[in-house]
């Protein structure tokens, strides 16, 4: 296909692969941002409006030695999942069950009351299927809950906060201000039903903890799917909204020295460093929020298709760059275009296999007669290729200045762990690739071959129920309590120390009795 570009031989695409590109100094230029923007959060006192760097009040990690069943309970704008999770040991878990529930109109819109009684009668229908997984009377001890709520908390405990307006089209009567432990533990005594909550947790803290189970010494947690965020470990001495907010039997733990920061990275960025083009804006435009959440706009599975849309509808429009300049009806479309189609495009090895695939997509849209092309699918694969390596480059930026932020760079030779969890990381063709070289560009070899990216396991459930699992033991009945400090950010050199001194110590008792039984015997003074 003949390129009809207005501008002679100057190839449209070109110029806008030149706008997405992150250079060295824009990369810089947003991990500098973001650090900024990290500092920020941490000294702000309040919680109101756009909060970022919110406490978590996880100050615990797991070993990967702990074993148990405990619950987990992962709450959305329209579904509810909770989970029963068997922990084995040695890093090793078990999802033994599972109940799912779709939230209607009906709920959103109706009391607290019986919102949280469905949630109990979900929770209830579980513990059932977990009994006769299990052999358990589910009436012989209380379970320990972990809650993922997905909406505004003013959490001021591990398992207490209060409830702000929800939003997602929820409008349940008599519920801002009210303590969420209270009324799930209030409808779990309705239902008969014996299980606590021990923790309420955002999914992006759950995700660094499940993947520490299995990972010992993961520094950061990082959602990139359908949404972007990132939780890692902070010194409690810079979180400036811990003396404001916290209860008072939380506010001093000095042997607590770390708290994991649900960061809240979707909201950072402007334009002071954030580069915007012309087709960010115009996404912006069109979004129900406009101004909300510029960085995940730019390089989250949300969104990655529309900006893909907007370019080609401008490359045809101005350009004839696509389709001889017929704009496919079904590309005039709004949000038409999703980011699974253009992941499916990238993905096929052939221009012939992306043709049939566009073609299931454009379904009956004939394009005014004209049939799409080889060199239609080059160039539109070109443009995926395009946006995706961009929003690459993005995410490696969050985990960068993640990264930074904390000690782990001079503190020691160890591995800096990092557990990705999201359809975007996960199902992108070759998505950890790009983000493993532009973490490569920007440290340099010796501090990049320390990087370890790998998929993280499920924070809504397993992480939810690692957390419950970390605080179902009461400090006055339990000595035993997994802490968070200097030590864990990487304790493998430690970890490694105490195992030499422990096997040293089984070895003594042997060595003293082969010792002893080569000594003479001494004669008996009898």
């Amino acid at each position: 296909m003949e390129n009809n570009s207005r501008n002679g031989d100057i190839d449209p695409l070109s110029t806008i692969a030149d706008e997405f590109n992150i250079s060295a100094d824009k990369f810089k230029a947003i991990v500098e941002g973001f650090k900024a923007e990290c500092e920020h959060g941490l000294n702000s006192t309040s919680a109101s409006g756009l909060p970022t760097m919110i406490p978590s009040f996880v100050t615990r990690l797991p070993t990967g030695q702990e074993t148990g069943t405990f619950l987990a309970l992962d709450l959305g704008g329209s579904n509810l999942r909770v989970s029963a999770v068997n922990l084995l040991g040695n890093g090793q878990v078990n999802v033994v069950t599972e109940v799912r529930r779709t939230v209607s109109d009906a709920l959103r819109t109706g009391s607290s009351t019986d919102f949280f009684d469905w949630i109990a009668d979900a929770v209830n229908e579980l513990l059932d299927n977990t009994s006769s997984h299990q052999n358990d009377n589910k009436d012989e001890q209380s379970m320990s809950m972990g809650v993922c709520w997905s909406f505004p908390l003013d959490q001021t405990g591990i398992c207490e906060g209060k409830i702000l307006r929800m939003g997602k089209g929820f409008t349940l009567e008599n519920m801002d201000g009210q303590d969420l432990t209270s009324l799930f533990h209030d409808a779990f005594k309705r239902k008969g039903i014996n299980v606590t909550v021990t923790a309420l947790l955002n999914d992006t803290v759950g995700t660094l903890v499940a993947h520490a189970y299995s990972n010992p010494g993961a520094c950061v947690g990082f959602i990139h799917g359908t949404g972007v965020n990132a939780a890692y470990p902070e010194k409690k001495s810079r979180i400036v909204k811990l003396t404001s907010s916290v209860a008072p039997d939380h506010a001093d733990q000095p042997h607590q020295n770390f708290m994991l920061v649900n960061t809240e990275i979707d909201v950072f960025g402007n334009t002071d460093y954030l580069p915007l083009t012309r087709f960010d804006k115009a996404l912006d435009v069109s979004h129900s929020q406009p101004g909300f959440q510029p960085y995940e706009k730019m390089m989250s599975g949300a969104y990655l298709g529309e900006l893909v849309r907007l370019i080609a509808v401008e490359l045809i429009s101005e350009h004839q760059y696509l389709f001889n300049g017929n704009i496919p009806e079904r590309l005039r479309r709004p949000w038409s275009l999703t980011t699974a189609v253009i992941s499916d495009l990238e993905k096929m090895e052939t221009d012939e296999h992306r043709l049939t695939r566009f073609g299931e997509w454009l379904e009956s849209d004939c394009i005014n007669n004209y049939v799409p092309t080889i060199g239609d699918m080059e160039r539109l694969c070109r443009i995926c290729h395009i946006v995706s390596s961009r929003a690459a480059s993005l995410a490696a930026a969050g985990i960068a200045a993640i990264i930074e932020r904390q000690d782990v760079i001079k503190s020691s030779d160890q591995p800096i762990i990092i557990g990705v969890n999201g359809s975007t990381f996960e199902k992108y063709p070759r998505m950890p690739e790009r983000i493993e070289i532009a973490l490569r560009t920007w440290f340099g070899d010796a501090i990049s071959q320390r990087i370890r990216i790998s998929v993280a396991r499920d924070g809504g459930s397993i992480g939810g129920a690692l957390v419950a699992m970390l605080y179902s033991f009461d400090d006055s009945r339990s000595g035993i309590e997994p802490k968070i400090d200097a030590s864990c950010f990487p304790p493998l050199h430690r970890v490694k120390q105490a195992l030499k001194r422990w096997i040293k110590l089984r070895q003594l008792p042997k060595m003293r009795n082969s010792s002893a039984s080569r000594q003479p015997k001494e004669k008996s003074s009898a």
